[in-house]
C-alpha cells in the first residue's frame, strides 16, 4: 500500500514556544502535543500513520514530498517448502564456508593492495567527523564537499564521515561545507592540525510545516501482459 501526507490547513503556532513532551512538544493553544516527525524514518512514519488516525505533527517539506508503502504480510502457505529450503541450506553450508574462506583470502588481500597503493599515493591529509543536529543525534546522509571541487563524501548511520584530500587540492580550498535536508547549511574552515572535526547543524525553520496530518492513498494500476489492440 502507497500513500503520501498532506496538510490541508497548515498551523502557524510557533513551534519554539511549545513546552517540550514525550514526542515533541505540547501546543498550549490546541491543548495537545505536536508529534516532531523530522527526524524520523520513512519506515517509522509509515508505523505511526498507518492507522489513519490524524496526527498533529512537525514535518519537513520533503517528507510530505515522499510516497511510503505498507508491505502487506503474507503468511507461509507451504510449511514443506520451508522445510525443504532449511534442508537445502544445510546442504549448501560446506560449499557455503569454503565461499566465505576464498572470499576472506580475496578481501585480506584486496586490503594488501589498498596499503600499497596509500604508500604509492601522493600525499594527502585525512579528516573525520562527526554531524549531529541542535539535540545532538546523529545525521546520517548529510553531505560532505570540500568547496570548490569534486571531492564529496557522505555520513554514515551514526553520523561519521572520512574525507581524504590531496595536498595540492588542499592548498587551494579548505573549507568544508555540510549540507542535510531541513537544516541550514553549514561552512568550516578546515586546520591540518585538528583532523578531527565535529559539526552541528541547526534545522531551517523555513523547511518545516506543522498542522494536522492527513493521509493520502496512492492508487497504482495492476498491469497486465494482455496484448493491446491496435485501435486503442
Amino acid at each position: 500500500m502507497h500513500f503520501k501526507l498532506n496538510i490541508p490547513e497548515p498551523c502557524h503556532e510557533d513551534w519554539s514556544i511549545m513546552t517540550p513532551a514525550s514526542q515533541g512538544r505540547f501546543c498550549a493553544s490546541c491543548k495537545k502535543e505536536v508529534v516532531d516527525f523530522t527526524e524520523l524514518s520513512r519506515k517509522q512514519i509509515a508505523d505511526k500513520v498507518k492507522n489513519g488516525e490524524k496526527i498533529c505533527g512537525r514535518y519537513r517539506k520533503d517528507q510530505l514530498e515522499t510516497t511510503y508503502f505498507i508491505p502487506k504480510k503474507k503468511p507461509l502457505r507451504n510449511l514443506g517448502i520451508a522445510a525443504a529450503f532449511t534442508s537445502l541450506l544445510a546442504l549448501c553450508e560446506p560449499v557455503q564456508a569454503q565461499k566465505i574462506k576464498v572470499s576472506s583470502q580475496q578481501e585480506q588481500q584486496s586490503k594488501e593492495n589498498q596499503q600499497v597503493i596509500e604508500i604509492n599515493s601522493d600525499k594527502s591529509f585525512t579528516f573525520n567527523g562527526t554531524v549531529l543536529d541542535q539535540n545532538d543525534y546523529p545525521l546520517p546522509g548529510a553531505a560532505i564537499q570540500l568547496e570548490n571541487t569534486n571531492i564529496t563524501t557522505q555520513t554514515d548511520f551514526d553520523g561519521n564521515f572520512n574525507l581524504k584530500i590531496p595536498v595540492e587540492v588542499f592548498n587551494k580550498s579548505d573549507k568544508l561545507i555540510c549540507s542535510y535536508i531541513g537544516f541550514e547549511t553549514k561552512k568550516l574552515i578546515l586546520n591540518t592540525k585538528q583532523t578531527k572535526v565535529s559539526i552541528a547543524l541547526k534545522q531551517d525553520p523555513s523547511e518545516m510545516t506543522l498542522g494536522m496530518v492527513v493521509v493520502g492513498y496512492v492508487v497504482q494500476k495492476k498491469r497486465t501482459n494482455k496484448p493491446r489492440s491496435k485501435y486503442q
